[in-house]
């Protein structure tokens, strides 16, 4: 990235009660590119801090009231995300040591020459861009074995071809289709062929947030904003910032929340929960919804407005069933997967191949990836046979479990559970708030259980 285009997209906070060097620096910095917010003094410089996620901050060490080292101190308790330039007039080697100990990136004396500055503000913002970036991957590791997109059936070429397309711009997409069937894998390959795609791309499941967490999770929140909020914290909107953040299960956003996305989408800007400032992203948002959103809105479950604003560019993923040609490639793709890398002594057998495509994958991709795993675990030597797949009679059938005048076929608990499951969510319409109750179990446990059986998560 040439330093021109690094530089538009550097947040730097200023914080020196010296007006006249305040204000050049202001002028001269924002002339270069960089985002600057400036601030006379610590208290009113820690209040900024706590609002906006920032990249690079330059500190005076001597202000009236809290000094420099006190700010630094305070910052530094809240968040070392953002890189510390101390000034000092009083360049002594004990201030030095002290202000690197607590975590200063670098330290200048004035008078402070411009260009020395520029460099040193360039260096400190790569840093903070490098742990950035760090701090996504860290949040994506566990997913970065299921980021490829395998199938050689026309439809699911098309489909792909169509996200390469809506990536390409930098409008928002909309991708609808079954659980299971991928979404996440789509919404990633349009970041990947957009201009962010060397930026985060950050992830949420709405379907997980509640009224009270939801807030929280997406804006971020300032100190004091609630009980038990000791210190301010970013939301997944700021870290997602000249990125993509992809909100799965939009249906599931509470209706509140939603006029607040709205704002978002069309100005750019929210506030922090609890703060009085608004904070600007460059964010590109893709969604995704297992539901018919028009169905949504008919119902009151889902704002109108909203809807047509995020309904520009749609993807439709056609469930696992309508293309039975990705079966047995996904498959081997999951048995390499499941294996380290070592698949190429496993085989498939003829039964067990026709049984895979011939069952409906009410679960989709990910209920293939969970069966083949499975089967991997079971298997004494490397074959998957169809005894090992749980929809599949067995090569020599079992006895029937005799309750009553009634034959019961002697199944598996947990296929009995994970079927039963799948019927309270059809029957509840995939509402899991519901389907919990239901169950008389808890959300969370509820979850587990559908990302073990690869069943709508």
């Amino acid at each position: 990235m040439s330093t021109i285009g690094m530089r538009k997209e550097a947040k730097i906070l200023i914080i020196e009660d010296e007006k006249p060097l305040r204000e050049l620096l202001v002028i001269e910095l924002a002339r270069s590119g960089y985002k600057i917010e400036s601030a006379d003094n610590g208290e009113e410089g820690i209040e900024k801090y706590r609002q906006e996620v920032f990249n690079v901050v330059l500190l005076d060490m001597r202000m009236p009231g809290m000094d420099g080292v006190e700010v630094l101190k305070q910052m530094r308790a809240e968040s070392t995300i953002p890189e510390v330039i101390v000034f000092t007039g009083h360049g002594t080697i004990e201030t030095a040591v002290e202000c690197i100990k607590h975590g200063a990136y670098d330290y200048l004396t004035k008078p402070v020459k411009l260009d020395e500055l520029e460099m040193v503000i360039d260096k400190a913002y790569e840093k903070n861009r490098l742990r950035l970036e760090n701090i996504n991957l860290r949040l994506e590791i566990n997913k970065l074995d299921q980021h490829r997109i395998v199938g050689k059936s026309q439809v699911i070429q098309k489909v792909l071809e169509t996200a390469r397309r809506w990536g390409a711009t930098d409008e928002h997409v909309l991708i609808c289709g079954e659980s299971g069937a991928g979404k996440e894998l789509f919404a990633r390959a349009v970041h990947d062929a957009s201009r962010r795609a060397g930026k985060p791309f950050v992830t949420v499941n709405c379907g997980r947030l509640n009224v009270n967490t939801a807030e929280s999770e997406l804006f971020g929140h300032v100190q004091g904003a609630f009980t038990g909020a000791s210190k301010g914290r970013a939301g997944l909107f700021e870290l997602a910032d000249t990125g993509t953040l992809f909100m799965d299960e939009i249906s599931e956003m509470p209706l509140d929340v939603q006029v607040k996305l709205l704002r978002i989408l069309e100005t750019g800007t929210f506030r922090r929960m609890g703060g009085n400032h608004d904070i600007s992203v460059d964010v590109r948002f893709v969604f995704a919804s297992n539901k018919k959103l028009d169905d949504c809105v008919n119902h009151g479950e889902f704002r109108e407005d909203l809807f047509h604003r995020i309904n520009l560019l749609p993807i439709d993923i056609p469930p696992l069933r309508e293309r039975p040609d990705d079966i047995i490639p996904l498959s081997y793709y999951f048995l390499k997967s499941a294996n380290e890398g070592n698949s190429a002594d496993w085989e498939i057998t003829d039964e067990a191949m026709s049984a895979l495509c011939a069952y409906s994958w009410p679960g989709n991709v990910r209920e293939l990836r969970n069966t083949i795993r499975r089967a991997s675990i079971l298997a004494t030597e490397p074959v998957i046979s169809s005894d090992l797949l749980p929809f599949s009679p067995p090569k020599t059938a079992p006895s029937p479990v005799v309750t009553g005048s009634a034959e019961v076929p002697a199944l598996p608990l947990w296929v009995i559970e994970r079927d039963h499951i799948q019927k309270v969510l059809e029957k509840v319409d995939g509402n899991k708030s519901k389907a919990a109750k239901v169950l008389e179990i808890d959300r969370k446990t509820l979850y587990t259980k559908l990302e073990r059986y690869g069943l709508a998560t």
